[in-house]
């Protein structure tokens, strides 16, 4: 494996194009909050209704709700009211 400098790792067959992100982005990294932040981004604000959130919902544990609350601040503004309705709502 070798890390050329326009960032591209090659992994067998497969190649790996390596971006550079924000230490805000980074803060969550290896969380379950980091985790749903990067799927809200993926679907995009468009797309999360309130089926993406009940089954959010129907799969977080009531610690990963509090994970969530925590990390609010770290998440753009929109996924932070998610993570903040999420956090709000018993089981």
């Amino acid at each position: 494996m070798c890390i050329s400098p326009t960032g591209r790792i090659k992994v067998g067959e497969r190649e790996i194009l390596l971006k550079h992100t924000t230490p805000r982005n980074m803060a969550t990294a290896g969380r379950v909050s980091g985790t749903v932040i990067q799927a809200l981004r993926w679907l995009g604000r468009g797309h999360v209704d309130e089926k993406v959130v009940a089954i959010l919902r129907r799969n977080l544990k009531p610690e990963d709700r509090a994970t969530l609350l925590k990390d609010a601040h770290l998440a753009p503004a929109w996924i932070g009211a998610i993570f903040r309705r999420l956090a709000d709502e018993p089981l």
